[in-house]
């Protein structure tokens, strides 16, 4: 836990603070983070008013399935289906701990459709607030795992 913020840490001088919604998976970030020279808080309850907020939502694992075939035949339709459901909270209730103009960064290690474009589209459909500044897929036959990345920019405008 805590990989992508200390790869983050590590590019940027900046104050970061890490949430995982099983806290025992950020348990030795603190440890981490020192040995690689960066501070990171951990908290429980993140809250306040962030310039980006990354999400690195729970997801099929698809791009992952070249190396882990059984990963698609342990997801079921109604799996699928809750974490569909999962990704969208997790991104309603992400929005408001970012600033006007900020960031919110969504991430899957999915190359399908309905958890990456669709999901970002939906979220786009519930908050006209926000407007689609990147996103990319990288694909297995990119030379590595499937991954999705899309950066959404909240308008200066606090509704």
């Amino acid at each position: 836990g805590g990989g992508k913020t200390l790869a983050m840490a590590g590019r940027v001088d900046a104050e970061f603070t890490a949430h995982d919604a099983l806290p025992a998976r950020m348990k030795d970030l603190p440890d981490r983070a020192a040995r690689a020279g960066v501070q990171v808080n951990v908290t429980d309850r993140p809250d306040g008013s962030y310039d980006i907020v990354l999400c690195d939502v729970p997801c099929s694992g698809s791009g992952a399935w070249r190396r882990s075939p059984d990963g698609k035949w342990r997801l079921t339709e109604e799996g699928f289906a809750d974490l569909l459901g999962t990704q969208s909270e997790i991104l309603d209730l992400a929005a408001p701990l970012v600033a006007p103009g900020g960031v919110l960064a969504y991430a899957t290690c999915s190359v399908l459709a309905p958890e990456n474009r669709e999901q970002v589209e939906a979220f786009l459909s519930r908050h006209p607030e926000w407007e689609l500044t990147t996103d990319r897929q990288w694909l297995p036959t990119d030379g590595g795992d499937g991954f999705y990345l899309a950066q959404l920019t909240r308008s200066g405008v606090t509704s």
